[in-house]
């Protein structure tokens, strides 16, 4: 539901609510010590400014003991329960009071508030208390009264706040103003308040000042000052200090009141499903599992946890459970190993513990200080292959005949529709692209493992391997199942361990409002014109050229997005989308920095769309290149022949009907086509000259189809620099001068087809190894499946730049569900 929606309910049940209310006097209530009424957004806000209860980070009970002599401080308890959520947030007070009235006798009263806040898009929000009051005394009795407030936080070192409180009541209606200042660079570590209250009626003023300051390592000390009575010549002075501990979920406080009289205390504890700064939790070793081949998404979730759990100080170690590999291909797995090597860097000793495990695993946890495995379980590891399917002759055999015009030899995806086996320059790039990406592998297991390379190739050559053989081979340290991990961290560790499963606690905000931003926009998926779709049972996702483009200008046009990383994951597809996406991609470039950043294959027109100006990283194993274009359709007339189907066309001009799937091309339409092919590709290097700034031979020279690892793009200057997603982000982070904790957002937001959101309503992935999936297409004729989905996906009016696709480059280990939902 919108948000103007809830406003529009939350308005019509207040109004309702305030229409039935019994005006009363100033409703007092347990105050909040030295909190500002525009920065405060815990749940006592409730009372003081109950706009600021959206901006509750999540859950919260709090109670609040108040105990003044002689000063103006009303003394009791409060308890308070908040909860926010999208936006919406509500809560309930209790307040017990022990008044003094001006006829010198003590009365007890209570007070029952419900707050109801609504977040008004990410700088402001408005919300409004209703109060009852419950006494033994009648004049004291029934009373009842509404407090409304508004915030603005234009800026994440701004906050301004306006309250009418008792608005229903003229006689003690009051006015509040504030504001809450965070002089460092925004962040929550020193917080100034100051704001002014003025009574209606009498025109009696207040003006109170407020002091916030983190504490390392302990949590928020607090200070504030009143001033009130100001006709007189001896105006009433009071004030307070104290201090927050905070301890995960948990928060503890107090301090000293003091004024005319002779002073009091405060004393505060609440139950949060957030935590503040404070004070560091025992020493942990976190357990990270993986049961599901991390999607793109899911992997960027993954790299991004152990990337904070090498920052936090409360973790002295990660074991990583993989149950699955721990990432989709090579130049992923890379970007984990990597990440691996951060926690080491920062001191952390990292764990794998494997079942039955593949390359992949392999690959990433050869970084790591120990690699254990199930006694039972096994290397699933014997080197690397790669296999590519032809379908000439199964189309052949169904009567379909394949008609496609291509530009460069190297540009081999045609063949598989074309041919039946590879072509000699096919079959040699694909022998070299194997290599390659063999030798990335041997070299960082190698050198991870301190196993030289010929012995290395030596033992895997004799793979697979059960748990016994790959510890013989050095591949593995130790065998142990499940429940001996806390052994063999404490072995690693040197020392008795805490081993927990990793569930990060949510943080309160560093920041207020909508602070400065980068985002990272995904290009995943065969690249088609229109919309953002997927096919479900088949696991294929295509990136719509206008859904990509409107996230790019989305991230544009956003102030809070000061810089962008263009994850690009694709092997290409439609060359008309790879411009579109070119355009915006190039429109963002020169707004705000770009940062581009090549994840598994970044090829054909995944490069296309790379190549915007700024500068490009690449993972040595990414793929990429395959710099050329082919067009080309199927002519399904002999198929229907065999069903029994004829087809009759007529036309009005010779080249009438040149794009249907009911005829072939003629000799002098395939002429034509080849020119226009030519000119496609001559549009595509001069596209990259210039985003590259080379010279369209040079362009030329390692184009003509050829695919690259990103290390050999890298020698090519197809690409900048060699580096994952951390190395972009970072360089990110420079060109726009952000902190290292700056957030982070993912664009576009939802890119998921109906038709797959419904499936996945019904409990049915999008994967291939979904349970029906393996139903309705055997495991065994996936990849046929999935070669041939082109066919279906791309017509033959659209010139493609598109990868030829690979069933996969193999490193062992089982098939394993790839989970590509977003984190």
């Amino acid at each position: 539901m919108k948000k103007h929606s809830y406003l529009a309910m939350g308005c019509i049940a207040i109004g309702l609510l305030c229409a039935a209310v019994r005006p009363a006097g100033a409703q007092p209530y347990v105050n909040a010590p030295g909190r500002a009424i525009a920065g405060g957004d815990d749940a006592s806000t409730i009372a003081y400014n109950p706009a600021n209860l959206a901006f509750l980070p999540g859950g919260e009970l709090r109670w609040t003991f108040v105990y003044p002599r002689g000063t103006g401080y009303t003394g009791g308890n409060a308890v308070d329960a908040g909860v926010s959520a999208f936006g919406l947030a509500t809560g309930l007070r209790v307040d017990w009071l022990d008044l003094k009235t001006p006829a010198g006798f003590d009365v007890s009263q209570r007070w029952l508030r419900w707050g109801l806040a609504l977040k008004l898009g990410e700088t402001s929000a408005f919300g409004t208390t209703i109060a009852w009051s419950f006494s033994d005394r009648n004049e004291f009795d029934g009373a009842s009264g509404v407090t409304s407030a508004y915030t603005y936080r234009p800026f994440s070192f701004l906050s301004l706040s306006a309250i009418a409180r008792d608005w229903t009541n003229a006689s003690g209606r009051t006015y509040d103003v504030g504001m809450a200042f965070r002089p460092y660079k925004g962040q929550r570590t020193i917080e100034l308040g100051a704001e002014a209250s003025i009574r209606e009626r009498s025109g009696e003023m207040t003006a109170r000042g407020t002091l916030g300051v983190d504490i390392p390592r302990v949590g928020r000390l607090r200070g504030e000052v009143s001033v009130s009575d100001f006709e007189s010549s001896s105006p009433n002075v009071t004030g307070m200090v104290g201090l927050d501990v905070n301890v995960a979920y948990l928060q503890a406080g107090g301090g000293a009141v003091v004024g005319k009289g002779d002073g009091g205390f405060y004393a505060t504890a609440a139950l949060r499903t957030f935590r503040d700064p404070g004070i560091r939790l025992p020493k942990r070793v976190s357990k990270v599992r993986i049961d599901k081949v991390p999607g793109v998404r899911k992997h960027t979730a993954l790299l991004r946890r152990l990337w904070q759990l090498a920052e936090d100080p409360e973790v002295e170690g990660v074991v990583l459970e993989l149950r699955a590999e721990p990432a989709s291909s090579l130049a992923h797995a890379e970007e984990v190993g990597d990440a691996i090597r951060r926690l080491k860097a920062h001191g952390k000793k990292v764990i794998c513990h494997l079942e039955d495990a593949g390359g992949k695993s392999l690959f990433v946890c050869s970084q790591a200080d120990r690699i254990a495995m199930n006694p039972a379980g096994g290397l699933r590891f014997a080197g690397l292959s790669s296999q590519y399917m032809y379908y000439g002759g199964v189309l052949e055999k169904l009567g379909v005949r394949s008609d496609f015009v291509r530009i460069a030899e190297h540009k081999l995806a045609a063949e598989q529709y074309t041919r039946k086996d590879s072509s000699e320059i096919g079959r040699q790039d694909h022998r070299a692209l194997l290599a390659e990406l063999e030798g990335i592998f041997m070299s960082d297991v190698g050198g991870g493992r301190r196993i030289p390379l010929s012995v290395l190739r030596n033992a895997v050559a004799k793979g697979p391997f059960i748990g016994p053989e790959a510890r013989a081979a050095n591949l593995v340290d130790v065998l142990a199942y499940g429940d001996e991990m806390d052994r063999v961290a404490e072995e690693v560790m040197g020392g008795p361990v805490r081993l927990v499963e990793d569930k990060p606690i949510p943080e309160a905000p560093t920041y207020w409002g909508s602070p400065s931003k980068i985002a990272i926009v995904y290009l995943s998926g065969d690249m088609i014109d229109g919309e953002s779709q997927s096919i479900p049972f088949v696991g294929i996702r295509l990136a719509g050229s206008y859904t990509i483009a409107n996230a790019l200008k989305k991230a544009r046009e956003d102030s809070t997005i000061k810089a962008v990383v263009f994850r690009v994951e694709t092997g290409g597809g439609s060359s008309l989308a790879a411009d579109v996406i070119l355009r915006e991609a190039m429109l963002t470039a020169k707004k705000k920095p770009l940062i581009v950043s090549m994840g598994s294959a970044a090829a054909s027109g995944g490069y296309y769309a790379s190549v915007v100006g700024g500068p490009i990283y690449a993972n040595r194993a990414t793929i990429t290149g395959s710099i050329g274009i082919f067009y080309g359709k199927v002519d399904v007339v002999g198929l229907l022949g065999k069903l029994g189907v004829g087809t009759e066309q007529f036309r009005t001009a010779p080249k009438a009907d040149v794009e249907s799937f009911y005829r072939p091309f003629s000799d002098d339409e395939r002429q034509e086509l080849g020119i226009k092919v030519k000119q496609f590709y001559d549009l595509f290097v001069a596209r990259v000259a210039e985003g590259r700034r080379m010279k369209p031979e040079d362009i030329d020279a390692v184009a003509r189809g050829r695919v690259w690892t990103g290390a050999q793009a890298k020698d090519r200057n197809l690409v900048d620099h060699l580096g994952g997603l951390r190395e972009a982000l970072a360089e990110a982070r420079k060109r726009a001068e952000l902190a290292p904790d700056t957030p982070i957002v993912e664009l576009p937001e939802d890119d998921e087809s109906l038709l797959g959101s419904l499936a996945k309503l019904a409990g049915i992935s999008a994967a291939p190894q979904a349970p029906l999936a393996g139903v309705l297409i055997p495991a065994a004729l996936m990849d046929l499946a999935k070669g041939l989905a082109p066919l279906m996906v791309f017509d033959g009016s659209k010139p493609l730049a598109r990868l030829d696709w690979m069933g996969d480059v193999s490193f062992g280990g089982q098939t394993a569900v790839v989970d590509d939902d977003k984190p």
